[in-house]
């Protein structure tokens, strides 16, 4: 699909780059990116999905008969509805994001073009297993940890506003 003879860059023309997405230093990680996000939408929707199944008509038919127009009844009804789901979702892409190997690894040979698509998990593997550093990969892992329960104590707080 990223490749140079792919679909994206067929579309594209004479607009893609070159070299072609995956070995470009600045396009690396944005196509990775966009591939993790395509992966992870389809849950991601399904999750929205459920929870929009679960608010109950009647709140929106009461928000109608006070006279909420649609958009105060979304702002007053849905969106509380579906704010357990959207902390779901976004705890799921925080603990996604970070613990990316497998895409990187696979679709760039692992680090890319000049490191590009090195991420932290990447440079744990490569840290503790490749170059037999394991105290080095030790400290990364507790670090990727300890970031990843700030992210999600921050994004928990800002989501789960009463």
């Amino acid at each position: 699909m990223f490749n140079s003879s792919g679909i994206v860059n067929q579309i594209l023309g004479p607009l893609a780059p070159s070299p072609a997405w995956l070995v470009n230093r600045f396009w690396a990680m944005p196509s990775i990116a966009f591939y993790v996000t395509w992966k992870q939408l389809g849950f991601f929707i399904l999750l929205f999905l459920a929870a929009l199944q679960n608010v109950p008509k009647e709140l929106h038919e009461a928000a109608a008969m006070d006279g909420a127009s649609s958009w105060q009844s979304y702002r007053a009804v849905t969106l509380p509805a579906v704010r357990p789901a959207t902390t779901l979702v976004v705890l799921l892409a925080i603990i996604t994001g970070a613990n990316l190997f497998t895409e990187p690894y696979l679709l760039t040979g692992g680090g890319g073009p000049d490191g590009a698509s090195t991420t932290p998990v990447f440079l744990l593997y490569q840290q503790g297993i490749q170059q037999g550093k394991p105290a080095i990969a030790s400290a990364i892992g507790v670090l990727l940890v300890i970031g990843v329960l700030i992210i999600t104590y921050a994004s928990r707080k800002l989501t789960e506003r009463e």
